[in-house]
């Protein structure tokens, strides 16, 4: 079985996707610690973030690129919808990951005492993917990288948040299950 190189840290949530993502494709990975913001790191990544990925000669950095190349290379595009509204809805979810929720449920919840601004923040966006959930997934009836985006960001605003985050949200609670069963998910985040 190949191996590939995952650089970051394993609490990281963009580092847990792309084990996520490794773990679906059952590809070996070998997680690799950086020397954070030294030389070393901007090497494999330009603006200092994670994860990177290395396999042989292909070097690639940002989290939709490493999980779409794992995915593509070792799991067959199965966590990438073939269906074009599918898709479109996979790649829509992924941007609106990186580009809201990661700031209301991690940065915003990432210190000892959020203010209540923050955590207002965070109980909004999981309302809006409560109301967003129209299926199982958020790119329709099976797991893709869309989740295996939000999945982790979830998750860390559940430990600030505690359990009950997801009180009177059924249908984020419903999905939470769900993708909690994944086998990838549960390797990952055990």
């Amino acid at each position: 079985m190949a191996t590939i190189e995952i650089f970051g840290f394993a609490p990281s949530t963009y580092t847990q996707t792309a084990l996520i993502a490794a773990a679906a494709a059952d590809v070996d990975v070998e997680l690799k610690p950086l020397e954070f913001k030294k030389p070393s790191h901007f090497a494999l990544h330009p603006f200092g973030k994670m994860p990177a990925l290395r396999h042989g000669n292909v070097q690639l950095f940002e989290t939709l690129a490493v999980c779409s190349y794992v995915d593509g290379v070792f799991g067959s595009g199965k966590l990438q919808p073939k269906d074009p509204v599918e898709h479109a809805r996979m790649l829509q979810w992924i941007s609106v990951a990186v580009d809201y929720t990661y700031e209301d449920l991690v940065n915003g919840l990432n210190v000892d005492q959020p203010s209540s601004g923050a955590v207002s923040a965070a109980a909004e966006q999981l309302k809006l993917l409560d109301s967003a959930l129209d299926g199982s997934f958020f790119a329709g009836k099976q797991f893709s990288l869309a989740d295996a985006f939000l999945y982790p960001m979830v998750q860390f605003a559940r430990g600030k948040l505690g359990d009950s985050a997801l009180e009177g949200l059924p249908s984020l609670s419903s999905w939470h299950d769900a993708v909690s069963k994944q086998p990838s998910v549960r390797k990952v985040t055990r």
